[in-house]
């Protein structure tokens, strides 16, 4: 392919990107700094930054985040490996269970959250009172494992199917139990994998909005800092500081993937030592 051939062939996607991802980043930033007050532009500077700060409700949905990113670990990636662990084999019932428990990936998040909210509607639902306070942050994280693990399972299998037999035939003709055959053999081998697995969770965690809004959308305790911008924004009138939000994200997203990527290559560097 020509040098021109190349330029034209990526044109396509450089204008996708510049329209659905620069260019709206762009104005959001304008917005937190320049935003419109009673139909006029006005220059505020970092004002809603400090105030986001200062804010308690921010530093409430910031630990939210926290707190699901810490239950998505578990409930996703956790019960992600062991799914695939226990049904790596192959048999008509493993290819079954597979199908059965990735199914709910390829549902809306917003038909999941109405499904479940209502089962836990008080005074309607089958199992109530599970999204009161105290309880919702759990209950939202297993109900977005019961969509999750699916996907994680997948992406493990997929890792698994690369380790090499005879090194699992020779652990096993060695004396190892098929603990021992994970703990040193499978999860070490599975490395770039899980690496892979927690890029997609943590930074998945802060982008999460469907099952919070539709579950809670009246709970200020148990906002997280998307359902917040999105107060701000719309229910509010507040576009400044909705703007200030997205801003603070996009920020926090990028800086999990640093942190994830950089512990990556630290571990890396210690195991060519």
């Amino acid at each position: 392919m020509t040098r021109r051939g190349q330029i034209l062939f990526f044109v396509p996607a450089f204008a996708l990107f510049l329209v659905f991802v620069l260019l709206p980043s762009t104005l959001t930033l304008v917005e937190s700094v320049y935003p419109v007050r009673d139909g006029v532009r006005e220059w505020v500077g970092g004002l809603f930054y400090s105030y986001a700060l200062h804010d308690p409700q921010f530093h409430q949905s910031l630990f939210n985040n926290l707190v699901y990113l810490f239950l998505t670990l578990i409930f996703e990636v956790a019960v992600g490996l062991a799914l695939a662990v226990g049904l790596q084999r192959e048999g008509r019932l493993n290819s079954f269970l597979r199908v059965a428990f990735f199914s709910p990936n390829v549902l809306s998040l917003v038909i999941v959250g109405l499904v479940f909210g209502f089962l836990f509607k008080d005074g309607v639902g089958v199992w109530q009172g599970q999204l009161r306070e105290g309880r919702a942050l759990l209950t939202i994280s297993v109900v977005s494992g019961w969509a999750y693990c699916g996907f994680y399972m997948i992406i493990f299998l997929g890792g698994l199917a690369g380790i090499p037999k005879e090194v699992l035939e020779a652990a096993r003709i060695d004396g190892a139990d098929p603990w021992q055959a994970f703990w040193r053999i499978k999860l070490p081998l599975l490395r770039e994998v899980i690496w892979v697995a927690l890029l997609i969770c943590f930074t998945g965690a802060f982008k999460a909005f469907d099952l919070f809004w539709v579950m809670l959308p009246n709970q200020e305790h148990t906002s997280i800092v998307s359902t917040l911008l999105v107060k701000e924004f719309i229910r509010f009138d507040n576009p400044g500081y909705g703007a200030t939000l997205a801003v603070l994200l996009t920020l926090l997203v990028f800086a999990t993937a640093g942190i994830v990527l950089a512990a990556k290559q630290l571990n890396v560097v210690r195991q060519r030592r």
